[in-house]
């Protein structure tokens, strides 16, 4: 896990002290990305800047620009193949000579045997780039779900990329934003996957994407991978249950491979209660070299998301597991949210993004560089049941009317869903994205009054228009999964990891348990009130009862409610919609927004607050002019 930077300069014949000294301001900038060292690479109009967070193969063979035999190829990485050590004897069979045990050197390698479709034989994630230097063109690649980030600003012959804006900007300074993309994130909460960062002129190369920067400066980009559009061969149904869970176990064994100790983050729901099982019963079998392994939990005492209850449960179950609570520490929010907000480089969606941020301090502070959580198995599974009952209840009604009823009563039942509220989320449902979205804007966050236009940004998002035939479901998981939900987490998780050093590691996005959800039945899926189902199954008798039969979790929660009557918090809120800055922007209107951000209730009544204060604080931090 590291941090990869680069400049190709069609402009320029030879590697000039400007480009030395470009280079090594962006790998100042992501230092944080790697602190265990740095290289550089000079060549006529390249220049390559990596750091190094060491977790395979410590020894300075791992070291990075890395070169195949000839010095040929020039690559930097940043991220995991997990799957490295399964593909070093058929490339070794081929003729290939290895220097080193990492998984780096396998790129290299598979690149010469396979060209670009070499990272279709790639389980992992990735972001890197891989200089040619016979034919003078720039190969890159990002992984399968967008895991790792790869940012690039491309302009007049000139392409710059990084793992993080603020890499790109030590060179190109922007002080723009992106106009759509605020407004989006404004008016919404969201961070569409579209390519578009919120710094006008930087882009994402799109997960699942590779690309191509030729001698002419031309850039190409290619499709490499995508969620199946028709159902895989899956095993027969008595046995699907077996076969997801044995192909999580191999997930997890994969991802534990590591030259440095690798811990978990633990909650108390579902999923990272699976993944912590799976992780003590092989430690009890002797297959993954280690006696006992260390889990870290964010814990919130007296608030009613506290989770620590459940996790005591499950630990009672994982004797190889050392549980160790720690807390985010909501009393400092006024304080550190504009640091936190520099360490996101954009605006986030919500204050679980902080609360993670100052988990990951307190997990670099036990000297820990490898942790896995559970994410991605609500995008798989259908998780979040109370924000997705309405797709599920609108397919039913569309295919078997007459189960309906029965279905409304099992998800009132079990999710605790009033009846009205169920007919919201089929409305939400049968609106459409743009529709809904809108909606909620207007009536239950009411930011409809503090935009200017809202109604044109709607038309901007990706539209999820209501099927027919009981396609509902299946159609807003994939949509969370490309457009909307997934990458925000992704996005935020890195940079608040990353920020610490520390690589995160989730094996439920792993490709294969990712297409193996996607073609499962709804009704596998979430039916008479049970979402995640199969995995329900698959860990019923291994798992408290009381995590298994919690239907009303939904993800990661803080008490931001509560933290935002603190009075560090009140101290910088007032500050901030009090300020000349904030007074002056054209992308809201400053009087009606200060009003309803400085009430008392503003979080409690929905309204969000937390976006426009972050949105605020990041103009700030990059001195943006046109907002």
């Amino acid at each position: 896990m590291c941090g990869i930077n680069g400049i190709v300069d069609c402009h320029l014949a030879s590697p000039t002290a400007g480009l030395r000294d470009a280079i090594a301001a962006m790998n100042k900038a992501i230092a944080h990305r790697g602190p265990d060292g740095e290289g550089e690479y000079l060549a006529e109009g390249v220049a390559l800047g990596h750091r190094r967070l060491s977790i395979l193969d410590l020894s300075p063979a791992g070291h990075q620009p890395m070169f195949n035999e000839d010095h040929s190829l020039v690559l930097v990485f940043n991220g995991e193949i997990y799957n490295y050590l399964e593909l070093i004897p058929e490339l070794k069979a081929a003729g290939h000579v290895f220097r080193s045990h990492s998984d780096s050197e396998v790129i290299l390698h598979a690149y010469e045997q396979w060209g670009e479709a070499c990272v279709s034989r790639f389980n992992g994630m990735w972001a890197f780039a891989i200089w040619d230097t016979r034919r003078r063109q720039l190969f890159m690649s990002r992984d399968r779900m967008g895991v790792k980030p790869f940012n690039y600003l491309h302009k007049g012959g000139r392409f710059v990329f990084s793992s993080e804006p603020v890499g790109i900007l030590a060179v190109e300074p922007v002080r723009e934003a992106n106009l759509a993309k605020l407004n989006a994130y404004l008016a919404f909460g969201y961070r569409t996957n579209d390519g578009e960062t919120f710094f006008d002129g930087i882009r994402e190369l799109p997960p699942a994407h590779n690309a191509v920067l030729n001698d002419k400066g031309e850039l190409t980009q290619r499709r490499y991978w995508s969620l199946p559009a028709q159902p895989i061969d899956l095993p027969p149904p008595g046995e699907r249950v077996e076969a997801y869970r044995a192909l999580l176990a191999d997930a997890v064994r994969l991802r534990f491979r590591s030259d440095v100790p690798v811990a978990l983050l633990q909650s108390g729901g579902l999923d990272s209660s699976a993944i912590c099982a799976i992780v003590n019963d092989e430690i009890e079998a002797g297959r993954l070299g280690v006696n006992e392994i260390t889990g870290y939990t964010a814990v919130h005492p007296g608030q009613a998301c506290d989770e620590s209850a459940a996790v005591r449960t499950l630990m009672a179950t994982c004797p190889h597991v050392k549980s160790v609570e720690l807390q985010p520490e909501g009393e400092l929010l006024g304080d550190r949210l504009p640091e936190f907000v520099s360490a996101m480089q954009e605006p986030v969606q919500g204050a679980t993004s902080y609360a993670h941020w100052g988990l990951m301090k307190a997990v670099q502070q036990q000297g820990i560089k490898v942790v896995i959580n559970g994410q991605g198995a609500d995008e798989a599974l259908a998780g979040y049941s109370v924000l997705i009952a309405g797709y599920r209840l609108l397919d039913v009604i569309q295919t078997r009317p007459a189960d309906a009823w029965a279905e409304a009563q099992a998800m009132h039942s079990r999710l605790g869903l009033g009846y009205g509220a169920l007919v919201a989320q089929t409305a939400k449902a049968v609106l459409g994205r743009r529709a809904a979205s809108s909606a909620k804007a207007r009536v239950k966050e009411g930011t409809w009054d503090v935009l200017p236009d809202i109604a044109s940004y709607a038309k901007a998002l990706p539209e999820l228009g209501m099927q027919w035939g009981g396609a509902n479901l299946h159609q807003h998981l994939r949509s969370q999964l490309l457009d909307y939900g997934f990458n925000q987490i992704l996005h935020y998780e890195d940079q608040s990891s990353m920020h610490r050093s520390i690589e995160i590691r989730s094996p439920f996005i792993d490709y294969r348990l990712m297409e193996f959800g996607f073609s499962l039945p709804s009704d596998e899926l979430f039916s008479e009130g049970i979402s995640k189902r199969i995995l329900r199954r698959g860990f019923a008798q291994r798992l408290p009862a009381s995590i298994v039969d919690n239907h009303r979790k939904i993800g990661f929660s803080t008490p931001f409610d509560e933290w935002a009557q603190t009075p560090g918090f009140r101290a910088l809120l007032t500050e901030v919609v009090n300020s000349p800055e904030f007074r002056s922007r054209r992308v809201w209107d400053a009087d009606r927004l200060a009003a309803r951000m400085l009430d008392p209730a503003a979080v409690r009544k929905g309204f969000p607050v937390w976006r426009f204060l972050n949105a605020e604080l990041w103009l700030r931090s990059h001195q943006i002019t046109n907002a």
